[in-house]
This record gives structure tokens, C-alpha cells and sequence, in this order.
């Protein structure tokens, strides 16, 4: 039989760390810059000041 060599491109625990980014850190990183677009565009025209009655 033939000699199966392989060469290992990438190490045996990539698929923990692809699995740990791609579960955790990702949806955290999106979650965040989400999070900063929606506080910019709702501050900036949100609030309406009236003025006060007098007496």
C-alpha cells in the first residue's frame, strides 16, 4: 500500500477558535457597531424641546 502522507495546512484546533469567533465574538462585534448606529441616528432629531407657558 501506498503511504498516505498529508500535509496539515491548518492545525486541529482551528475549528475551536473558528467556532468561538464566529459564535461569540462576531455576533458581539455586530451587535455593537449596531447598537452605535442606532444611538447616532436616534439622537440626532429625537427630542423636541417646547417652550414654557408663562404666567
Amino acid at each position: 500500500m501506498a503511504e498516505q502522507n498529508y500535509d496539515v495546512i491548518v492545525p486541529e484546533s482551528a475549528s475551536k477558535w473558528i467556532g468561538l469567533v464566529a459564535g461569540l465574538l462576531l455576533p458581539l462585534f455586530i451587535g455593537v457597531v449596531g447598537a452605535q448606529i442606532y444611538g447616532t441616528i436616534s439622537s440626532q432629531g429625537g427630542e423636541q424641546v417646547y417652550p414654557l407657558p408663562e404666567e
